[in-house]
């Protein structure tokens, strides 16, 4: 299994205006949940954000995997309902 780096963007703001975001916590969330159904996919770490009251724009998810398609289709699946402002990165670490 190799190791990579799964950058997701979205749109940061203010937790006072929630609805002007893009909240990529919230879809990280929701990937590592789906990838537990998954033997061939290994979490390592997640980061999301670092300040109080400030909706994070870009989250990682560090993780092994030996089937990176089905890395691919889990996070495409996921950010058609977020729309054309979110877009990920996968590298190889």
């Amino acid at each position: 299994m190799e190791k990579y780096k799964l950058s997701i963007f979205g749109k940061g703001g203010h937790g006072a205006e929630p609805n002007e975001a893009i909240d990529t916590t919230i879809i990280t969330s929701e990937f590592v949940r789906k990838s537990t159904k998954y033997k061939n996919i290994e979490i390592i770490s997640v980061i999301s954000g670092t300040s109080f009251n400030v909706i994070s724009g870009k989250a990682e998810i560090i993780l092994e995997t030996d089937n990176l398609n089905k890395i691919k289709n889990l996070i495409e699946a996921i950010l058609v309902y977020y729309g054309e402002e979110t877009t990920y990165d996968l590298t190889c670490l």
